[in-house]
């Protein structure tokens, strides 16, 4: 980089590229959330300008870190929106969809910097001269203009004269560390200016003695004067990302067409602050890098790898305690009274960090449902269907590491939910339907786990269809299945019923991927469905994958853990209530039969105890379905710090991983439903 005075500065501006890779992408996702909920319809005022200050925003970062293939795109948009924005061009529909190709555009120009993503440069190349073509082909609105009343102003009319504006500039001695150029500041300013009608300068607020000067510290403050018909706020959005409130002011008077401009008089002078917007009269308001007032001070961004090392280090810390209650609990509580209550303390305050620590790596699932308007928008468009998306629970919280790894199983549910559950305008007026279906998308949380709801009010799965279908692939299968069943059947793989293959179905390679991909994050799939009434898929997952709270119990010389949020009750059950039913043994809980899973058939253990009247039965509930895992002896409640066997060992049917207990020793943490399938096998 170079500096003001010319001179070259070490600054790395590669750790300064994450943050406007995250301020870019945020910006292009709230373009296309604005652009989607439009539908065909004209943005209103507050619309066209959040969508302006998107295009605007990811521009001038761009130009600042450096990214000029980036500017390309966003300023013929910038261009065409300022035009519909000051009706100079009238809207149509069809802009929706150019401006959402604009914005995917830029999005693979940033996953190339960010990524090394290949670019497809006649995708971008097209996207500009569309861009273009709409602005040279666009005509006055066709609205006559409004004549203002007596007495009134003519707002429109008062931007387009051209006023000279001088500001002054007084930046942050860190400026460059930021990145910051200001040669790009006044380019864009340049930009704005008439021909000929700008002027700049530099000089020092201050010259620390030579051994003191640090090149990489700005000591000067900046002087522009330009004559230009832009808006206040569109000179005032150059420094966006560059200044606070206080370092910058702009005094702006009018020119006369007809002569040179006189000097103001002192009450004439217009002052406003940079940093924010003046069309937007909050405190709040945007400053340096977008930031809203206070936000600076109220939150920061922090890379995720340093979250994951923080939350690894806090569940450390957690084994550490166990180990020393277990050391602890050997000791005599009257010689030890204070080493006790201080081994307390350090749990309560230990329960009390990973609380906290967990609470950052929870984000909410908005994150994902935002990706899903444009493709059911885009992709009723190609069915010819008409679909409204819901959304429910968006501020439902989940763990960071699910979320990325649920946005795929997600889209296969949707796609396919569109392409098979949902009927087309006309086949549903024929069943006294409303010719415009509901896909929706609800999440919320329950117990320790988070459930995630895809319905459509569609024609539902079709019994003997899928059926036929299983015995025609070879799946086993029978009338006498439940409904339940039947449905589950979807889930093999190469299993479809479309009747051709498609972009979007007919391969057999959807519904399996989702089982797949929501087994291996320790989550279940239901299905429930009703025919001409639509189909419900039910996604459940742990709130975390980190730490959980869980029971341990004793199997001859193994210890596992049971996941308390499964866990009802447990009990010594009598010989009375001890039943078999069809050769399985159950127990008989308040009239309600339950198999027994002995964890040492299971795992073809040796253990203290093979008959249930004399271990403990632990009763468990997973998904609807319920049993009693038959232990030795119940150990302790306590958190554990979940670590991937997978990873570090091997795959262990039965286990959703293991953790480390207080003795140094490895536990499995127990995969209940798929225990029942094991029990189902034996």
């Amino acid at each position: 980089m170079t500096t003001p005075t010319g001179e070259k500065s070490s600054v790395d501006l590669n750790r300064f590229n994450e943050v406007f890779f995250e301020e870019c992408a945020e910006n292009l996702a709230e373009m296309e959330q604005i652009l989607i909920s439009l539908g065909d319809r004209e943005p209103d005022h507050e619309e066209m300008n959040a969508i302006f200050r998107a295009a605007h925003s990811i521009k001038g970062g761009a130009g600042i870190f450096g990214f000029q293939d980036m500017t390309v795109v966003t300023h013929v948009m910038e261009s065409l929106l300022d035009r519909l924005r000051n009706r100079e061009t009238p809207f149509v529909p069809a802009m929706i969809d150019l401006f959402l190709e604009a914005g995917d555009a830029i999005a693979m120009q940033l996953a190339w910097h960010r990524e090394g993503k290949a670019v497809d440069q006649e995708a971008i190349d097209r996207v500009r001269a569309k861009l273009q073509q709409a602005i040279e082909a666009g005509a006055p609105a066709l609205e006559p203009p409004v004549e203002p009343e007596q007495g009134s102003s003519a707002p429109h009319e008062e931007e387009l004269l051209p006023r000279r504006c001088r500001l002054a500039f007084t930046p942050d001695p860190e400026i460059f560390a930021r990145g910051i150029r200001m040669e790009s500041i006044i380019s864009e300013l340049t930009e704005l200016a008439e021909p000929g009608e700008f002027a700049c300068s530099a000089r020092l607020m201050e010259l620390p003695d030579l051994p003191e000067l640090d090149p990489e510290r700005c000591i000067t403050c900046w002087e522009f004067t330009l004559l230009t018909r832009a808006s206040r706020e569109q000179v005032l959005d150059v420094f966006m990302f560059v200044a606070d409130e206080e370092q910058l002011t702009i005094e702006e008077e009018p020119v006369d067409r007809r002569g040179p401009a006189e000097e103001p008089a002192p009450e004439e002078t217009l002052l406003a602050p940079a940093g924010r917007r003046t069309y937007d009269s909050s405190e709040a308001a945007p400053g340096a890098f977008g930031r809203r007032g206070g936000e600076a001070e109220s939150s920061i961004r922090v890379n995720v790898t340093k979250v994951d090392q923080l939350v690894n280090e806090v569940g450390e810390l957690l084994i550490t305690q166990a180990m020393l209650s277990q050391i602890v609990a050997g000791l005599d509580p009257v010689l030890h009274q204070a080493l006790q209550r201080g081994l307390t303390q350090l749990e309560r305050n230990t329960r009390d960090l990973q609380a906290s620590v967990m609470s950052i790596r929870l984000v909410p699932i908005s994150i994902v449902f935002n990706r899903f308007p444009r493709l059911v928008r885009e992709l009723a468009a190609k069915l010819g269907k008409q679909v409204e998306l819901k959304t429910v629970g968006e501020s439902t919280e989940l763990d960071r590491g699910l979320i990325e790894r649920i946005a795929d199983p997600l889209g296969h549910l949707v796609r396919n939910a569109l392409d098979h559950g949902l009927e087309s305008p006309e086949r549903r007026v024929s069943c006294d339907k409303n010719p415009v279906g509901t896909l929706q998308l609800s999440a919320s949380q329950v117990g320790g786990r988070i459930v995630v709801d895809v319905t459509d009010d569609g024609a539902g799965l079709n019994r003997g269809k899928i059926l036929a279908k299983a015995v025609e692939c070879g799946i086993p299968c029978s009338e006498s299945m439940s409904d339940e069943e039947v449905w589950q059947l979807i889930f093999a793989p190469g299993f479809s019923t479309a009747s051709e293959v498609t972009d979007l179905s007919g391969r057999g390679v959807g519904m399996d991927v989702v089982l797949k991909n929501v087994q291996a994050i320790g989550g279940r799939v239901q299905i429930a469905s009703e025919a001409g009434r639509g189909a419900r898929f039910t996604i459940s997952l742990p709130l975390t994958l980190a730490i959980l709270e869980g029971l341990s119990v004793a199997v001859g010389a193994e210890k596992f853990i049971i996941p308390l949020n499964v866990v009802l009750e447990s009990l010594q059950p009598t010989a009375e209530q001890l039943k078999s039913v069809n050769g399985r043994e159950v127990v008989q809980v308040r009239g309600e039969y339950l198999p027994i899973l002995k964890l040492h058939r299971i795992f073809n253990l040796e253990a203290e105890v093979t008959e249930p009247q004399l271990g403990i039965l632990v009763l468990v509930d997973a998904d609807g379905e319920r049993g009693a895992i038959m232990v030795d002896a119940l150990l302790d409640e306590q958190q554990v710090v979940v670590k991937s066997i997978e990873t570090n060992y091997r795959r262990v049917e039965g286990s959703a991983g293991a953790t480390i207990l207080g003795d140094g020793r490895v536990a499995l943490i127990l995969d209940i439903p798929e225990l029942f399938t094991m029990h189902k096998r034996l």
